[in-house]
């Protein structure tokens, strides 16, 4: 697990020529970053008594923030293990009849897998960014810039994940299921796209 170890070791592997970590894992990272800069700031909001009509509130975003942050740093992992998983798929024999069948329907299923752990993160980070924008409209004003940093980082999150999630879509071979995964994954980036604009426009007016 990345997380026990120095972020330069997580740096240098991701730089290296192996094949995780990769992007998917590397958008993990930004969700939990984006996460993490949103809790400074609910934190630092509730340690100012002139922000006190609105510590209820926050402490509610706290804890959900704090949540989303926990899920980005397991997704940093389950990521890598999907690809392991589908990159072992690929290279299960493939001699007879029997054989390629056999290997064509676990690879089948690894992609979903593969799909599924980038579109959650998509969606966490649609859920985040929401999360964000209140954090701006109410948060203490002297760490807006680290809010809207947070949204940033989401919106990379988000979109990074997205190119991850179409890879294995584009991959697989059950049209209603590639339907499905799509919508929710155009139902997370529109989210994420109109929050992250949002949060920046209120801090705009707000600086």
């Amino acid at each position: 697990m990345y997380l026990d170890k120095p972020l330069h070791e997580y740096l240098d592997d991701l730089a290296s020529s192996k094949s995780t970590p990769g992007g998917g894992s590397t958008a993990a990272l930004s969700g939990a970053m984006g996460s993490a800069l949103a809790c400074m700031v609910a934190r630092l909001t509730l340690s100012k008594a002139d922000y006190s009509d609105v510590h209820p509130e926050i402490e509610e975003i706290l804890a959900q923030t704090e949540q989303l942050r926990s899920r980005f740093q397991e997704l940093i992992q389950a990521d890598i293990d999907a690809y392991g998983n589908l990159s072992a798929c690929f290279k299960l024999p493939r001699a007879t009849a029997e054989e390629k069948a056999a290997r064509t329907k676990a690879i089948q299923e690894s992609l979903v897998e593969a799909a599924l752990v980038p579109l959650e993160m998509a969606e966490r980070a649609a859920d985040l960014v929401q999360h964000c924008q209140r954090i701006a409209e109410i948060g203490n004003k002297n760490v807006l810039s680290d809010i809207a940093t947070a949204a940033m980082m989401v919106s990379g999150a988000g979109t990074g994940a997205a190119w991850m999630v179409r890879t294995n879509l584009n991959a697989m071979k059950d049209v209603e299921r590639i339907n499905a995964l799509n919508s929710r994954l155009n139902s997370a980036l529109d989210t994420i796209s109109a929050g992250s604009q949002r949060v920046v426009a209120i801090v705009g007016e707000r600086a």
